[in-house]
């Protein structure tokens, strides 16, 4: 035994006659994990299921059941259906992961209401039409900005194409750019690399100069 270390000590006959797994609510009436949710992180979302392939990890994720308003009529709704959208999230263990949202379908009781079904919004997870979650776009502006990563390169880390990636983050950058308070307490600006002119700034030559006529 290592000089200073207590001896652990050891259980023995020991039964067990509930399941260990963080996950045994699951089984209880379809509660949530809250260490599952805790791992994952997404505010208002809760995991019901994960699954790990050998290149890619899928978590599946839903908000819990709660009275949602018509955007229209304001009229507590009634739950429809769900649609599963799949989002490109952050990557986790060096693993590109994928978000399945069971996105919840909603339908207006008011029959004068021109609203007839709508599906739930969460603004923080994902832009209108995106397919790259809000901290998957945030963590590629990162690794371009902190990690002299391409944006190609990003989007190979994400099992996406350049295009994906570049729709993501441009609307965050520009949105930084047009951020006047960027510059709060900036008192001196220096230049960290040079422009070089590749291309001869003189005036080209018109054919037939300098020939006598």
């Amino acid at each position: 035994m290592i000089r200073g270390l207590l001896p652990l000590p050891i259980a023995k006959d020991l039964d067990v006659s509930e399941p260990t797994s963080c996950c045994r609510a699951l089984g209880t009436g379809g509660a949530y994990c809250h260490n599952c949710d805790l791992l994952v992180g997404l505010d208002g979302l809760h995991v019901t299921d994960v699954r790990r392939d050998p290149e890619l990890l899928t978590v599946t994720v839903e908000s819990a059941p709660a009275p949602a308003g018509c955007p229209g009529c304001g009229t507590v709704a009634e739950a429809h259906s769900r649609r599963a959208v799949r989002l490109v999230d952050a990557p986790c263990f060096d693993t590109p992961v994928v978000l399945l949202w069971r996105k919840r379908r909603y339908r207006c009781r008011e029959d004068a209401c021109e609203v007839r079904t709508f599906t739930e919004q969460v603004p923080d997870l994902v832009r209108p039409r995106g397919l790259l979650t809000t901290r998957a776009a945030r963590w590629a502006i990162t690794q371009i900005r902190s990690e002299h990563a391409s944006v190609q390169g990003v989007a190979r880390q994400l099992g996406v194409r350049w295009r994906t990636v570049w729709s993501a983050i441009k609307p965050i950058l520009t949105a930084a750019a047009a951020d006047e308070t960027r510059f709060a307490g900036v008192a001196i600006l220096g230049v960290d690399e040079h422009v070089w002119h590749h291309v001869s700034t003189k005036r080209p030559r018109t054919a037939g100069a300098g020939r006598r006529s």
